[in-house]
């Protein structure tokens, strides 16, 4: 059952799965009669529009990879106001030094609670950075949705079955969040091709082209 699922991953060789984001095929196909054309063109007016927000896959990795760095960068400050805001917090309540906290003293008790909290604030700070990154690029964050939908859509088409895992290593970007170019796609397929080479074949992936 597995080849079979993985069969478009063998075929990608000859074809590029990405496909140009400028609507080209659809005027194209739109253009071939006078009369079709006409009714038509007014329901496509908006999936036009939309990809003049986003015309080409090239501005799409580009504004992908910009979240991502807001993402990063919001997590670290986040995690420190957060650590840093429970510690404040915790020092000024009035403790009985004699009472313990699940067995363990006042001190550190306040010390794990604090950096527990430091740890929720890191795991919030994309969260946050993703709603900035909307409100800075508000003319563009639906068809960034748009996309996002649509380039998983080709990441869970080509990438290798879990069930082909190795267990002595995890499969190379599993849900394609290294991509930041066409050039790491293509680079991502010919990993996923190697692993499902060597996880259905065996060993070295070389002379099987």
């Amino acid at each position: 059952m597995s080849l079979f699922r993985t069969a478009t991953v063998s075929s990608l060789r000859q074809t590029i799965i990405l496909r140009p984001l400028n609507g080209a095929t659809a005027i194209a196909r739109h253009s071939s009669t006078s009369t079709e054309s006409t009714s038509t063109s007014a329901p496509a007016a908006p999936a036009k529009s939309e990809d003049n927000a986003i015309p080409t896959w090239n501005d799409y990795f580009k504004l992908r990879k910009k979240r991502r760095t807001f993402e990063i960068v919001s997590s670290i400050p986040s995690a420190a106001v957060s650590s840093f805001g429970a510690m404040a917090y915790l020092s000024q309540l009035e403790i009985d030094p004699t009472v313990t906290f699940f067995g363990l003293d006042p001190l550190m008790a306040t010390g794990i609670a604090s950096v527990g909290a430091g740890f929720c604030g890191y795991f919030a700070g994309p969260v946050f950075a993703n709603l900035l990154f909307k409100t800075f690029n508000s003319k563009v964050s639906h068809a960034m949705e748009l996309r996002d939908k649509e380039f998983y859509e080709h990441i869970k088409a080509n990438r290798v079955d879990a069930s082909l895992q190795p267990l002595n290593s995890s499969l190379p970007d599993y849900y394609g969040e290294k991509i930041y170019s066409i050039n790491d796609y293509r680079a991502w397929l010919r990993k996923q091709r190697e692993q499902y080479r060597k996880a259905v074949f065996g060993g070295k992936s070389d002379g099987l082209e």
